[in-house]
């Protein structure tokens, strides 16, 4: 391998993290590249590893090796552990065609997450140093997928936070995808990360072995993972409400792909919740709103909508029924989220026993050097 650029840090590099902001790092001189790997030396001179380097963002360091002998072929030898784990340690192509193959931080491969959907492989860019390193992506990813589609994908935000910008694409036709026997279209072009999150199978799987003979209240529905699921259970009826008209579009259609009938309605949760009569109540209530709380900037607003859309939702439930209370805010820890439910509960003058305390399924590992990789919370309790 060639001989790297050497960045120093101004603390010690033993923090027990794989991130270094900018004020901990010394800038080197403007010949290294954004997105270019360098060693990493701490104050005292001490290799703490290889990282990709990058002046415009806050994380100005992102450690994907430690030490300082790192193979040339660390990138293809993650991707293969990360996808052996999936094969075989979990067996997740049994029960599915779409599933995260790699989980950045979590599979040791910093901000670099990969998705499977069928014959299309989706690689969402968190670090410009994998567009920096586009190449050594491609060729290992077409290693553990040959005849597969790559979709390259990086959310807007990120590409400012970042500084880069990904060069344009055409998207891949839509595909098919099976979980548990459901099938879900994926659409490329349209849906926020393809309108369909991997994390929530085994909670969609858990919600469907509660559904028979039930009535069920899915609340930011999207594109209809937990009604469908449901309703292919024997729920005795589904409401699916979301305030995106273009994501039921696809729940619709993802309902007939399926052959179940689901009661969709275009509106805001809020809305919904305080219109309803006394008398509507059902046995199972799942509430899943998207992430809230993106920075620590949006925090407190986040806590406030998660109080008033848990205490709104619990009024939903019928007494001894069942709910489903979820938030992928990574920025909220469990406790604090749990806490958030807690005190909705006692506003709404309702008792929660929970029953099961999850979190996203076993596709998205969580390392100690990143403990933030920590972010989906599902409660599952009974309402009395």
């Amino acid at each position: 391998m060639p001989t790297r650029p050497v960045v120093s840090l101004r603390v010690s590099g033993n923090r027990g993290h794989l991130f270094y902001f900018r004020k901990m790092v010394d800038f080197p001189d403007r010949s290294v590249r954004p997105g270019a790997l360098v060693d990493v030396v701490d104050r005292e001179g001490q290799a703490v590893g290889v990282g990709f380097w990058n002046p415009h963002s806050e994380i100005a360091i992102r450690i994907l090796a430690a030490g300082r002998e790192v193979p040339a072929t660390v990138v293809a030898d993650r991707l293969h552990a990360a996808v052996r784990l999936r094969h075989d340690v979990l067996g997740l192509p049994a029960v599915t065609d779409a599933y995260r193959v790699c989980h950045a931080e979590g599979d040791g491969l910093t901000g670099l997450v990969v998705d499977r959907f069928g014959g299309v492989i989706v690689a969402q860019l968190f670090s410009g140093g994998w567009l920096e390193n586009a190449a050594l992506l491609r060729d290992a990813l077409a290693r553990e997928f040959p005849g597969t589609a790559l979709h390259v994908t990086a959310d807007d935000r990120v590409q400012k936070q970042e500084g880069f910008t990904l060069p344009p694409a055409h998207s891949p036709a839509p595909v098919v995808v099976t979980e548990h026997g459901a099938q879900f279209k994926i659409n490329f072009a349209t849906g926020h990360k393809t309108g369909f999150f991997c994390d929530q199978r085994d909670n969609r799987r858990q919600v469907a072995a509660l559904a028979p003979g039930r009535s069920v209240l899915d609340l930011c529905c999207y594109t209809g993972g937990f009604s469908i699921h449901a309703a292919r259970a024997g729920a005795r009826r589904v409401l699916g409400i979301d305030l995106d008209q273009d994501a039921l579009e696809t729940a619709k259609r993802n309902a007939k792909l399926n052959g179940v009938v689901v009661d969709w309605r275009h509106g805001d949760i809020f809305d919904v919740l305080r219109g309803l009569p006394p008398s509507e109540t059902f046995d199972l209530v799942v509430l899943d709103p998207p992430k809230l709380a993106r920075n620590r900037l949006e925090i407190a607003k986040a806590q406030r909508a998660y109080f008033d859309m848990n205490r709104l939702a619990l009024g939903a439930v019928a007494p001894g029924g069942l709910f489903v209370t979820c938030s992928c805010s990574g920025m909220i820890e469990e406790p604090e989220f749990l806490e958030i439910v807690r005190e909705a509960s006692r506003a709404a003058g309702r008792e929660l026993r929970f029953f099961r305390i999850a979190g996203a399924g076993p596709d998205h590992p969580v390392s100690t050097l990143y403990p933030e990789g920590r972010y989906l919370k599902a409660g599952f309790a009974v309402v009395v």
